[in-house]
């Protein structure tokens, strides 16, 4: 009996270390970011200003998957830092190979900006993102872009003078990322 015993508790043992060796989805990663609204202050950044992100990301399951990113931008005069969150719908997003998705995101950022009387404002809102990748192992390269809830930034524009015109506000990231 004590020897089925030992076989039973070595077999248990050998199951676990083999599912800890498993990776887990959970993805780490830094990226280039840039963030572009036009038409806009000078003083606010454009698409020739370029930042960097760091990101977490975790796969749900492979058609669902959640991203939390920082970013900052600070260039020519320009700083912007802030966070974007994103849900992620599509192929692929939990398992090696080609993945595409889309899904809402949400962002929150600082921005100084060059106004009499004020040095910084804050911009909130609602976007939709794309994105396209391909994971190989344990390592995952995306190219992802973001269009974004202009109300925020046309309300900017006309406190500088701009008109009532609503600018085409989006983000594009080159990310990488480490599947632990």
């Amino acid at each position: 009996m004590s020897g089925s015993r030992l076989w039973m508790a070595a077999a248990l043992l050998g199951a676990s270390a083999a599912t800890m060796a498993e990776p887990t989805n959970f993805r780490v990663g830094v990226g280039s970011f840039q963030l572009d609204s036009d038409p806009a202050p000078a003083y606010l950044p454009d698409n020739s200003d370029t930042g960097f992100s760091v990101f977490a990301e975790m796969p749900q399951s492979d058609n669902t998957a959640t991203r939390f990113m920082l970013y900052r931008i600070d260039q020519d005069d320009k700083f912007t830092t802030g966070f974007q969150t994103q849900l992620m719908w599509g192929v692929g997003l939990s398992q090696p190979g080609f993945r595409a998705y889309t899904g809402p995101s949400w962002h929150h950022e600082k921005t100084r900006i060059g106004r009499p009387g004020k040095n910084h404002q804050v911009f909130n809102g609602w976007g939709w993102q794309l994105g396209l990748g391909y994971q190989y192992k344990a390592v995952t390269v995306d190219l992802a872009g973001t269009v974004r809830d202009p109300h925020d930034y046309r309300t900017e524009n006309r406190r500088a003078g701009l008109g009532k015109k609503t600018p085409s506000v989006y983000t594009t990231s080159l990310l990488i990322s480490y599947r632990f």
